[in-house]
């Protein structure tokens, strides 16, 4: 836990309305911008998954976790893929010479014999911190070290004597002291073992999940001298519902984590495995397939095999370097490009700077399509990154990001996220965590409901807002100013029927990772105040209402679910024991319980359980002045698109794109670009506000089609005046009829 540094460290100003009917005065200081805050309690809300905020282990004997109130803790990495738990032996393939040792055990005569013992201590360390959630790997690649002998050469890869075989059912009695003399590790009797020490999975020391391997997609490269051939599709697929069904089958209400995969390669085609192109044609991408192929196999089995996608995510994007790699405060492009990283993964109008970006636009952003690729093909799959990082450990930037990180996760529904240490300081992103979990010291944490939550501009600033339960008497805000150089005007307003009286302000800045109570409000008015937040800056706002009363709470439970609903309509039946709260039934303050306050019930209860309007924007980035390219992947697709220019004034459009299937007649290879008489979207005119709508059918199979202004012009009178191009902004593309 970190120290918390309780005063008023950098004297933030927090202004507040005069008069309760009075918007707060703005004034906007030299070097500052104005940001709108909008928090609506009455729109949808989505629970937060309890185990968001989670960490890997260190892997040190001593102390396993890491110092932050984590959530969730996750013991896993390349040292675990070729992991022995029977004498405690791992490798640690390309990562150190392909050693095998005790490492794991932190080389500890003692511990060594005990088998298990890494995993035994991390559960054990984890239940002693309250960490609710703990996840454990288990070997899927063939092989386990057999020794601790040291460097494994090129002559003894498995099989060979330095390698014991790994198999996922052991098909005979288990046993609690396993025989190292057989040749073989079996995970079910592993599984087995952690069982009769910890306790299952609905246990407080027990593993609640297991992860199936780590990174599979690149055994042959960080695991070469265990798993030398490149891991095929069919390999995978089976092992999956293998070693999954193992599991399963001692410890049934474990989760199995599935697949771990590295990154964007690995997303797409495994890594370029040597089967892929057999699936290539039926699927967008492998995730598509392996969810496709663990649904396939639930029907086998009777029971779902893989319970959580489990990807990670080290962000490609890049400064004057990749900003997982760059720990110069001073490079100003790395920072901006970290701030900013986190949106790739749920904006579909950003684009980062990276080789991804450049090569794979259309699976970007990436959380739209793991979410579209569940929903097709194995719905109620849960998503997990147990590897993730933006960079930045020992730095304001990485907190700011980190913490952004961590609402987005909750906005798009991530289950479980643990960060990955890529340095050795990384004390800003274990303070960004504790800013959710533990911001005062005393275990106050971020609501575990999200609420409906907006910002102006959010390349500037991003907020995320939150309540426990439906109790809306303490509200929860984590804001951010990712400007380097400038100071956040936070003009904030809460639609909520709690008046909010007082607020705390915590924060993280560049002066020091500590979590510091920079600032207390007590005039907030009409549910508004203004705050400033320095540069570079996240707070966690904590707002409390003295008088408040729970609408809708009409049985007293705490809660407004559908239990009220039934009790209030019980009490207008006038059924025998049905007693009400008065006072929490009352919605529609017309001064009695009525039937108009059951119908204000539901549809409360409707708007908090819907889901939010879908987001039908489409990507697109400016290549040149009055040129744009569009996303690749909305061929088929009617888009509307909207220009921005003077009013009354003429655009005429045209568009190209590349066709991969049509065939270069002068030479004969597949692929061309198409540009001429058949792709002219005409001359159309500006109306009176300067706007211009513009629908537009993709071709089918269309990629990197690019939109062209070949004429802006005014024509007034007789005359016809050619414009700048520069003059027209593209302000957004979205998809028709949404």
């Amino acid at each position: 836990m970190h120290k918390r540094i309780t005063s008023a460290v950098l004297a933030l100003l927090v202004c507040a309305s005069a008069a309760a009917s009075s918007v707060p005065q703005r004034i906007q200081a030299a070097d500052s911008y104005d940001l709108e805050i909008l928090v609506d309690a009455d729109a949808s809300r989505k629970p937060i998954s309890p185990y968001l905020y989670g960490v890997n282990s260190d892997f040190r004997k001593e102390e396993y976790l890491y110092a932050a109130d984590g959530t969730s803790a996750r013991q896993g990495g390349n040292r675990f893929s070729g992991y022995n738990w029977e004498i405690n032996a791992s490798n640690a393939g390309r990562d150190y010479l392909h050693y095998s040792d005790a490492y794991l055990v932190d080389f500890d005569k003692e511990q060594l014999a005990v088998p298990g013992a890494p995993a035994l201590g991390f559960a054990r360390e984890a239940a002693a911190k309250n960490v609710p959630y703990k996840i454990t790997t288990v070997q899927m690649a063939g092989y386990a070290a057999a020794d601790t002998a040291g460097e494994i050469t090129e002559d003894e890869i498995a099989p060979s004597p330095r390698w014991v075989e790994v198999k996922p059912t052991k098909g005979s009695e288990f046993s609690l002291t396993p025989d190292t003399t057989d040749g073989v590790v079996y995970i079910d009797e592993y599984v087995n073992y952690l069982v009769e020490n910890l306790g299952d999975a609905e246990s407080a020391t027990g593993y609640q999940a297991y992860n199936l391997d780590n990174e599979p997609s690149l055994w042959s490269a960080t695991h070469a001298r265990m798993h030398p051939d490149k891991v095929t599709c069919e390999e995978i697929i089976t092992k999956s519902k293998d070693y999954a069904a193992a599991i399963k089958a001692v410890d049934p209400k474990a989760e199995i984590f599935g697949l771990a995969l590295y990154g964007m390669p690995a997303y797409l085609h495994f890594n370029n495995a040597p089967d892929w192109e057999e699936h290539s044609a039926d699927y967008d991408w492998f995730l598509s397939y392996y969810l496709d192929e663990m649904a396939k196999a639930e029907q086998e089995h009777g029971k779902r095999l893989v319970d959580v996608l489990d990807i990670h995510y080290y962000s490609e994007a890049k400064g004057e370097c990749r900003v997982t790699e760059c720990e110069d405060p001073t490079h100003t492009s790395c920072i901006e490009a970290r701030v900013q990283a986190p949106r790739t993964l749920w904006d579909p109008t950003y684009l980062e700077v990276s080789w991804l970006a450049d090569n794979y636009p259309e699976f970007m952003p990436v959380f739209r399509r793991v979410q579209n690729s569940i929903d097709t093909y194995y719905p109620d799959t849960k998503i997990a990154l147990t590897e993730y990082n933006f960079g930045g450990g020992n730095q304001i930037s990485g907190a700011v990001a980190q913490a952004d990180a961590l609402g987005v996760f909750a906005e798009n529904g991530v289950y479980v996220s643990n960060l990955w240490a890529i340095n050795s300081d990384f004390s800003y992103q274990l303070s960004a965590i504790d800013l959710y979990t533990n911001y005062d010291g005393n275990g106050s944490a971020f609501g575990n409901t999200l609420l409906t939550a907006s910002s102006s501009n959010i390349e500037k600033g991003t907020v995320y807002a939150a309540i426990d339960g439906t109790d809306e008497s303490r509200m929860t805000m984590v804001l951010t100013n990712k400007s380097v150089t400038e100071t956040q005007n936070a003009h904030i307003t809460l639609d909520s029927p709690a008046e909010y009286s007082s607020a705390k302000v915590y924060g993280i800045t560049g002066d020091s990772s500590e979590i510091q109570l920079l600032r207390t409000v007590d005039n907030i008015a009409d549910n508004q105040f203004t705050l400033e937040v320095p540069a570079m800056t996240v707070v966690q706002i904590e707002l409390t209402a003295d008088d408040y009363t729970m609408r809708g709470d009409v049985n007293e439970d705490g809660s407004v679910d559908a239990a009220d609903v039934r009790a209030l309509n019980d009490f207008l039946l006038a059924k025998p024991d049905a007693v009400i709260s008065a006072a929490h039934a009352e919605l529609t303050e017309d001064g009695s319980v009525n039937a108009f306050d059951l119908a204000a019930l539901k549809k409360l209860l409707h708007s908090w359980g819907s889901e939010p309007a879908a987001d039908d924007r489409v990507g697109y980035w400016a290549t040149k002045d009055g040129q744009w390219r569009i996303r690749n992947g909305m061929g088929g697709q009617t888009v509307t698109m909207r220009f921005r220019a003077q009013a009354g004034n003429y655009l005429k459009l045209a568009y190209g794109y590349w066709d991969p299937n049509a065939v270069n007649e002068e030479t004969g290879n597949a692929g061309v670009w198409i540009h001429g008489d058949t792709t002219q979207l005409g001359k159309h005119q500006f109306d009176e506000n300067g706007e211009l709508l513009l629908n537009f059918t993709i071709p089918d199979g269309a990629k990197s089609v690019e939109l062209m202004i070949y004429n802006y012009t005014d024509e007034s009178g007789d005359t016809v005046v050619q414009l700048e191009k520069s003059a027209v902004a593209l302000d957004s593309v979205t998809l028709s009829g949404n």
